[in-house]
């Protein structure tokens, strides 16, 4: 069996084409990983910074 001329370009684009979106998917988990870590760090600078939460006092009796 035969193939065309331009299979293996066929094959080529298709393989960087799952190469491109497995480096897609890659740089989005790391930006997720990133954000993620970002937002426990400004939580946890904001509660050193600023301290905890102000609470109200008991009713009084």
């Amino acid at each position: 069996m035969q193939l065309p001329w331009y299979a293996p370009l066929l094959l080529l684009l298709v393989a960087l084409l799952g190469l491109a979106l497995l480096g897609l998917l890659w740089l989005l988990g790391v930006l997720g990983l990133l954000l993620g870590f970002g937002y426990l760090a400004w939580h946890r600078l904001r509660r050193r910074l600023f301290g905890p939460r102000w609470r109200r006092l008991p009713p009084p009796r």
